[in-house]
């Protein structure tokens, strides 16, 4: 049977271990093809709270577009989301680790770079 993604939605709200909580920006390149890419994937704020009133709630995860053979990064919770391309509407597969991707392009090892957000406030500034 098909999941949906609605049944996707709820697993996540269910079983709220996922592969990325915090917001990281990764870069992707690969040195066979020359792809280069650069996703913000997680959540931006640890403290977030899923709510009925909540609609600024985000979760975003990494997804391979393969008529464009790129990745493409979504809100997962958005209601908008339906699991497909926003520019061709093909179905998007899921990229369960980012940091052990392989090249959307050619499918070979990629350099990944995990580049962490600035702090929100940094007290040695004050």
């Amino acid at each position: 049977m098909e999941e949906t993604v609605l049944q996707n939605k709820a697993d996540m709200l269910l079983f709220p271990f996922a592969p990325c909580y915090t917001l990281k920006v990764y870069s992707f390149k690969c040195a066979s093809c020359g792809y280069e890419s650069r996703h913000v994937l997680g959540t931006p704020d640890m403290d977030q709270i899923l709510t009925d009133v909540n609609t600024e709630f985000a979760q975003y995860r990494l997804f391979v577009c393969g008529k464009e053979q790129k990745f493409i990064h979504a809100d997962v919770l958005d209601s908008h989301f339906d699991g497909k391309c926003p520019a061709d509407g093909t179905k998007l597969e899921e990229v369960e680790r980012p940091s052990e991707a392989k090249c959307p392009r050619c499918g070979k090892e990629l350099n990944i770079e995990e580049i962490k957000p600035l702090a929100t406030s940094d007290s040695s500034a004050e």
